[in-house]
């Protein structure tokens, strides 16, 4: 069991107006496992760090600088992923990273495809968030296979490129109130609307961040 948790998270813009609220969305989404960690008294932290580069960047400071804290780095895939998450960010063109030398493979995890994929995940929690504003299109998600049993990667979400994933939102959307899906509008408020248990069910990477951080603290998720 560790004392400290910090995860060093892309997305959330680039001002304090902005990462503040992603970090509080993220801890929500995340809250099953936030409870738990306070509740053993670990220390948790959620770092939104804004491009992915810097979101790396944090991460192997915090390595040098914090060993003994469970720092663990979560970006999108941006793509579907076919290999290990150290594997897949080496491999990918536009980072090309090296694996950090006192980095282990729990502490590397990717959102697949992206954080986007996991609103897709649980479609009535998402129209639930959206039913109030004039012109959603509920019938623009897509309808999702029940997931394999035992999970297996990719699934059919997990397998769905970015550019498919935007477009549902954004066809979703394009006629409300407030406009076609934004990141930074929108995506702080979903993260905190999605079930967690949902996205687990059909994202294996998500659920395999909720056991990775589960044994960080001592427990079963």
């Amino acid at each position: 069991m560790v004392s400290e948790i910090a995860i060093h998270l892309e997305g959330g813009g680039q001002t304090s107006e902005t990462l503040a609220p992603f970090r509080r969305g993220m801890s929500a989404f995340l809250k099953p496992v936030v409870d738990e960690a306070r509740r053993r008294r670990i220390r948790w932290r959620v770092i939104p760090c804004g491009g992915r580069r810097a979101a790396f960047d944090s991460f192997c400071d915090a390595l040098a600088n914090e060993p003994e804290v469970f720092n663990v780095l979560l970006v999108d895939a941006e793509e579907v992923v076919t290999q290990s998450p150290w594997g897949h960010l080496k491999s990918r063109v536009g980072d090309q990273w090296d694996k950090p030398e006192w980095a282990t493979d729990d502490q590397c995890h990717l959102m697949i495809v992206m954080m986007e994929t996991w609103f897709l995940a649980d479609p009535d929690s998402v129209k639930e968030f959206f039913k109030l504003k004039k012109g959603f299109d509920a019938d623009a998600l897509p309808v999702l296979p029940p997931p394999p049993a035992p999970p297996k990667l990719p699934t059919a979400l997990e397998a769905m490129s970015k550019e498919r994933v935007n477009e549902a939102l954004r066809k979703a959307t394009k006629d409300t109130k407030d406009g076609q899906y934004e990141k930074i509008r929108h995506g702080v408020k979903l993260l905190a609307a999605v079930k967690p248990e949902r996205v687990r069910e059909q994202c294996p990477s998500c659920d395999r961040l909720f056991k990775t951080l589960g044994k960080a603290i001592g427990t079963t998720l």
